[in-house]
């Protein structure tokens, strides 16, 4: 039975407990719907698929994985528990027993301990070229390097003088060099005889298997690597790189896959912080962060940010907006693509510029609301901040809410920066004066070192993305001088409401009041109330930075708010109700002042104007409650004006009798009809982002069970589909590689006929197949999608 028949098979005869926790963690299985466990088990032996659950397996699961991998490769067969356990060095019975079981439930492994494992599926083209840092077999080498087969016949008199050289195979060839590599007795008395430098390059070799050889002060090879390569312990790739072969990794290894099973998390502390300090740092960065999220909102609202033709936000203008927000460019990036992603900040696609949206809605809501709705969309948004300004391959940098900050797999490095958090925050201590109020702070490398021993294949990616994802959480209050504060606790449990019930209960209450002084300025104690710093905006300008802000009044400034339609008495009103102090007299004089010059020449809006000889025609039109609609106004005896354009006033002068004629003077129209729309309020509800869809519910689990469950009972061969007969053929290809046996191999030509071969398979990958034509004694490929069926010949083994 072929193996994705077999794993139907088990799959059928697990529970429904088992199945629920196998598409937990392995949710592409059922996206979309499968139906039935033939095509549940094809989907599962895809590399597609093996490549993602690779991806969420720890380092010893992965080391235990490589393993089964490379002896089942070795060995030709299923790998038994004792081979295993021998493979890897010093590795406890009960502990690889378990990681197995973990394994064959994540469906990466089949078979138990009585009849062996296999790697499942396409395994090992998912796991790369070189498992366990191990190169190629001996036998893989001599198929793929042209020079190394017949090198190997050469070395079988060097390595294993005993052997029969007559008549041998480079396969044959290949078996007997294994075999020395193997014995350790034979392997010690083989390197007792090596040159000085030949031990040395091995061991460098010995976990990274492709490399560089040095080269003889002449420019030859040097005596080391002749004597390796005279061997074949070393495969020459080209003038100047060789591979290690498998076989002599394993022996450089003391004869074992995997020299220790790293079982154990690298938990470390490196250095601890006070709660007081913590809550006090976070607090202080939530207040911050909120504060600044509305004055960028309140900037965007008065001058929207350009983007550049290429897209994002250019240097320029991230520059000028760091200088309104004052702070630094990172930051105001930071909160360009945080505001976006909330959906707080939309792009124009008429004027490409980012606008402010939803900003009535951002400030009618709790600090603890704002900040619940900011974190929410920082775990959601497939973006990465921390890019902007690094450099691309090309030399340029990463603009902010640029295409290439986008990364789609964001969502999962905070989350495993959660859990990565609070499994470091559960290693407490005492401080240096023996209190227990030590809580551990997250460093960059303890950080990526954790996460990478939990997911080891993403070690690049955490290294790049978790150190400023760490700055982000900090801003966001989910860190606290480096610890971990109680907020972050419930957000990586995924209780939002209860960390905003905190954080609303921590926070002290906005201020509505400031302080007047004689120096023509306010100073505002804290936090502000929205309505009130938006009051005090409009007849002052901001300085400094931080909750503390200092207001500055000036001519300027109060003529603004003149502008915006306030007067001279609404400006003191305002004043004296949210001042902790009296008004100082200078600024009294100074709103008074400036009022008093303010409107000696006054400025409207025409969309259009009637100018007439007779006066009782102005008269007529004035009349009429019409008019009053279209906003029309009396500049003088004989001339009208209205915001409305002309078209708009013709139907009405025609309206009431009239024959008006348009004036041949062009008139500048007006962009927009006058009275601002108001803006739509909606709910906090509506805001917040959604969180990253890449998961099942348990409701489409209970389907898909129920599905599987009444499809034929689970028969292996009930409902096998195109897609599962492709992967079957595969599977035999494979297979035929393994034990180098000849195919009979159909496939269909370019006119659509069925063509059989009698070939041998040598390698399948990215969709092609290379073969060896034994009677015309040539390699071919094949494309994959035209092999129509595949029959093994037994008994009739591929000569080397």
């Amino acid at each position: 039975m072929s193996a994705i028949r077999a794993l139907a098979e088990q799959l059928a005869h697990r529970s429904d407990d088992d199945l629920r926790r196998l598409l937990a963690v392995r949710p592409d299985l059922i996206l979309p719907a499968v139906p039935d466990f033939a095509a549940l088990a094809a989907r599962a032996s895809t590399r597609v698929s093996l490549q993602r659950a690779l991806d969420t397996v720890s380092r010893p699961q992965l080391q235990v994985l490589e393993a089964v991998t490379v002896l089942s490769e070795d060995d030709g067969g299923p790998v038994a528990r004792s081979r295993l356990l021998t493979a890897l060095t010093d590795a406890d019975p009960e502990t690889i027993d378990q990681i197995l079981a973990g394994l064959v439930e994540r469906a990466l492994v089949a078979g138990t301990p009585t009849s062996g494992f296999l790697p499942v599926g396409a395994l090992a083209d998912a796991l790369g070229p070189y498992p366990a840092g191990l190169g190629r077999p001996f036998r893989t080498l001599a198929r793929s390097i042209p020079r190394f087969g017949p090198a190997l016949i050469g070395a079988v008199g060097l390595v294993a003088p005993e052997a029969d050289t007559n008549d041998m195979t480079s396969a044959s060839a290949a078996h007997v060099v294994d075999v020395v590599t193997a014995d350790p007795t034979r392997w010690d008395s083989l390197m007792a005889d090596a040159p000085d430098g030949a031990a040395a390059l091995l061991a460098r070799l010995r976990d990274a298997p492709v490399g560089s050889t040095a080269t003889a002060g002449d420019g030859g090879v040097a005596p080391a690597v002749q004597w390796l390569l005279d061997r074949c312990l070393l495969a020459p790739l080209d003038a100047l790189h060789v591979e290690l072969p498998r076989g002599v990794g394993i022996a450089l290894r003391g004869h074992a896959v995997f020299t220790a099973l790293d079982v154990a998390p690298p938990v470390t502390v490196e250095r601890t912080t006070r709660t007081s300090l913590r809550d006090n740092a976070a607090f202080g960065a939530i207040a911050e962060t909120l504060r600044l999220m509305t004055a960028l909102l309140g900037s965007a609202a008065a001058t929207p940010v350009a983007t550049l033709r290429s897209g994002g936000v250019g240097v320029r203008e991230l520059r000028r907006v760091r200088d309104v927000l004052r702070t630094t460019e990172g930051e105001a990036a930071w909160l360009l693509e945080l505001g976006a992603a909330v959906g707080l900040l939309t792009l124009d696609p008429d004027d490409s510029r980012w606008k402010t949206s939803r900003l009535d809605a951002w400030e009618s809501l709790d600090r603890d609301a704002q900040w619940l709705l900011l974190v929410e969309g920082w775990l959601a948004v497939d973006r990465a901040p921390a890019l902007v300004g690094s450099k691309l391959p090309d030399g340029t940098a990463i603009n902010a809410l640029a295409a290439e900050a986008s990364r789609p797999d964001a969502p999962m490095v905070r989350q495993r920066l959660l859990t990565v958090a609070m499994e470091l925050a559960g290693q407490g201590g005492q401080d240096d004066a023996g209190s227990s109020d030590a809580l551990p702070v997250l460093t960059d490398r303890s950080v990526v070192s954790l996460a990478s021993w939990h997911q080891p294949r993403l070690q690049r990616r955490f290294a790049r993305l978790l150190p400023g994802m760490l700055t982000e959480a900090a801003s966001l209050g989910l860190t606290g001088g480096g610890a971990v504060t109680d907020a972050g606790r419930l957000v990586a449990a995924g209780l939002f409401e209860e960390a905003a019930l905190g954080i609303r209960e921590a926070l002290p209450a906005p201020v509505s009041h400031v302080v007047l002084q004689a120096d023509l300025t306010a100073v505002a104690p804290g936090y502000l109330q929205p309505e009130v710093a938006r009051g005090l905006l409009r007849m002052s300008t901001p300085e400094g930075q931080g909750p503390a802000t200092t207001y500055r009044f000036s001519a300027d400034s109060i003529r603004s708010a003149l502008d915006a339609g306030e007067d001279a008495s609404s400006i003191l009103a305002f004043l004296r109700t949210h001042s902790a102090t009296e008004i100082p007299q200078a600024l009294t004089y100074l709103v008074e002042d400036t009022a008093s010059r303010y409107g000696s020449l006054r400025i409207g809006r025409a969309g259009s104007y009637l100018r007439t000889e007779d006066d009782a025609v102005a008269a007529t039109v004035m009349a009429d409650p019409r008019a009053a609609v279209l906003g029309v106004v009396q500049v003088a005896p004989t001339v009208l004006v209205s915001p409305a354009s002309p078209q708009e006033l013709t139907a009405l002068l025609r309206d009431l009798g009239f024959s008006p004629a348009s004036d041949a003077v062009a008139v500048a129209r007006s962009a927009d009809s006058g009275q601002p729309i108001p803006p739509v309020r909606i709910t906090p509800e509506q805001l917040r982002s959604r969180l990253n869809p890449w998961s099942v519910a348990e409701e489409e689990i209970s389907a898909q069970l129920v599905a599987l469950r009444t499809s034929g009972q689970g028969s292996a061969d009930h409902g096998i589909g195109s897609d599962s007969e492709t992967l079957l053929g595969l599977e035999a290809l494979r297979a035929a590689i393994r034990s180098r046996s000849r195919i009979r191999l159909g496939t269909a030509d370019s006119e659509g006929n069925h063509v059989r071969q009698v070939l041998v398979p040598l390698s399948v990958s990215g969709g092609r197949l290379r073969v060896f034509d034994p009677e015309k004694q040539v390699e071919k490929v094949v494309s994959v999608h035209r092999v129509m069926d595949v029959e093994i010949l037994e008994g009739s083994p591929a000569d080397g």
